[in-house]
């Protein structure tokens, strides 16, 4: 059996993975982040900051996983494209999932082929990640925020 579009089989295949991993990622990263705080004897400002980079440092290797996924699929496999300049590299393929994750969209950079798959699921994946650590971040303040810090 020949299956149609085998290209888009693969981007189909390879996003739901990607997205798999990153709520994964994000998962166990906000638990070993409740725990610390939990855990800690830190002063809670160190807490609090802790947390908050924790975040950070969460959003920013899932957006590197699926910045160098884009890249694989576009310069390895030649699944579809980046347009908007001469040429990209692995930067460019993160800049352009940054701006992708966090909904920003300049629009100076878009995708072309079944790579667009990955990218319009990478948006509603940053949507809910961003919007999930922002309640776990509100949650825990709320739990550990003392008057007179």
């Amino acid at each position: 059996m020949i299956i149609p579009y085998p290209e888009h089989v693969a981007v189909v295949i390879t996003t739901v993975i990607v997205v798999v991993l990153a709520v994964l990622l994000h998962y166990e990263s906000l638990w070993l982040i409740s725990r610390q705080i939990e855990r800690s004897k830190k002063p809670h400002r160190q807490r609090i900051l802790g947390m908050a980079f924790g975040v950070l440092l969460t959003h920013i290797v899932e957006i590197w996983l699926f910045g160098v996924t884009g890249w694989w699929l576009t310069e390895l496999l030649g699944i579809g494209a980046l347009e908007g300049y001469e040429s990209f590299n692995v930067l460019d393929y993160i800049f352009f999932t940054a701006v992708t994750y966090t909904t920003v969209g300049y629009g100076d950079i878009y995708a072309t082929g079944p790579v667009r798959f990955l990218y319009g699921t990478l948006a509603l994946t940053g949507f809910v990640l961003i919007t999930w650590s922002a309640s776990f971040t509100f949650i825990e303040m709320q739990k550990h925020w003392r008057v007179g810090r």
